[in-house]
Parts: structure tokens; sequence; C-alpha cells
């Protein structure tokens, strides 16, 4: 791990890096123009494995920030490192990249491939050790598997000799996206349906007339009845009138 804490540096144009990074290279090599031979001997700087993380996963809209780094260096005074993801699935944070402490920082971005600049300056000391070369964060965009590589790096040393990555060497990683899930649909709203309230009587309502008229004083059976009773009334009667005339007949 880097001795210093990395600071953060703006987004600049690729060009800027490159004529920055190829200055302090022409300046190098006019010191060393007047240095002792014994230091001008071109030793090349040394580095050991590269590596690149990322998370595994991620989902649509996370932030998704990439480390490189080196697990041994010597007399790395400057390096250049592309970076290479699909920009359908990442997009990079502008602002958000961080670099060992000390020295100039540019990055630039164009279609698919970030470039990452870093030089000491004046008379610092080149890097050593175990560092992390660049921090730098992508916007996860949608769903796939996005791979992030270094496709191509330089260091240089101090005195302006140059290495890239070992041949054959591949510095990756991958972190499979997942897009945001659709919101769900709102529930259409239920219609309350129309009930009818009772209706409260009123004190002037005026009452229905009663239609039904008086009540018969004979019907039906009852009728029959009284008829049979008059008619044996009336027969009674007949025979008490002819007795009666009969009795008066006799006595005449």
């Amino acid at each position: 791990m880097p001795e210093n804490t990395p600071a953060r540096r703006p987004l600049r144009r690729r060009s800027r890096a490159v004529a920055a990074l190829a200055a302090v290279t022409a300046l190098l090599g006019g010191s060393l123009a007047l240095a002792p031979a014994a230091v001008a001997a071109e030793a090349p700087p040394t580095i050991g494995a590269v590596s690149i993380t990322a998370p595994a996963a991620a989902d649509e809209g996370d932030t998704v920030e990439v480390v490189i780094a080196v697990d041994a260096s010597a007399d790395v005074f400057a390096y250049e490192l592309a970076v290479t993801y699909d920009p359908a699935l990442l997009a990079l944070v502008d602002g958000e990249s961080t670099f060992p402490t000390g020295g100039f920082d540019a990055v630039a971005d164009d279609a698919g491939t970030a470039t990452f600049t870093h030089t000491r300056l004046g008379t610092s000391p080149g890097l050593s050790g175990a560092q992390e070369l660049v921090t730098f964060s992508f916007t996860a965009l949608g769903d796939g598997t996005a791979e992030i590589a270094v496709s191509d790096a330089t260091f240089l040393s101090a005195s302006g000799t140059a290495i890239g990555l070992p041949e054959g060497a591949v510095v990756s990683a991958t972190t499979a996206l997942t897009a945001a899930p659709e919101p769900p649909s709102p529930s259409p709203t239920p219609t309350s349906s129309a009930t009818t309230s009772p209706v409260p009587p009123t004190d002037d309502a005026t009452p229905a007339p009663d239609t039904a008229g008086p009540p018969l004083a004979v019907t039906g059976q009852d009728a029959a009845v009284w008829i049979v009773l008059g008619v044996l009334a009336a027969g009674v009667i007949a025979v008490g009138v002819v007795i009666v005339l009969r009795r008066r007949a006799v006595t005449r």
C-alpha cells in the first residue's frame, strides 16, 4: 500500500496528459545530460504483479469502484495506464479518480478507453514498494457482464527508461450488472357502488285513504245459516197460524 494518502484529481483531456508526461521526460533527459556518467546509466524501473479489482456484482445505478495496484515497485517516476470498458454498461465518474500524492495526474476518457497518467514532480523520488496506482469509479448503466481491463501500460524510471506490462499478462476484472426492476403498475382504484339512502318519513305525509267499504253484515257461509234459520222461523210461524185458524174454525 502507498505510504501517502491518494488525492482526488479532476478529469483532463488525454492530449494534455500525454503532453505533460512527454514534457517531464524531456526535462529528465536534459538534467541527465548534465549528470555524472554513473547516474546517466539508464536503469529501467521495476514493477511486480499488476492487479485490477472491482466488485463481483452491482445493480443498475450503483457505483462500481475499481482499483489498479502493483504489489512491488522501484524507481517508478511516471506511468500511464489505458483501461478499456463497455460504455453501454459503464460510465466513468468525472472527478473521482485518486493517485499517489506528490505528483501531476491526468485522466482522459474516450468512448470506452480511459487513460490514467501520473508523474512525480521535480526532485521527488520515484515510487517504490506496493502501490495503488489509481482508484476510479464507474456508474452501472444496465444489465450484463462488464469487463474492465488494463489494455496497455507504460512505466518510466527517473532516467527516462520505459517498460510495459509483461508480455502475455492479462489484467482484467468483471462485474455482473443487474438492471433495475420495473416499478410495479399501480392497482386500479376500486369504485364504490352507489347506495340508496332510506328516505326518512315526513310529518306531513298524507295517509293513504282507506278504500275498504263498511264491513258486510253477512257474507259467505254466515249468510246461508241465517237464511236457513229465517226459513225455519217462517215455517214455524206458518204452522202456528194454521193451528190458530183451525181452532177458531172448531169453536164456531
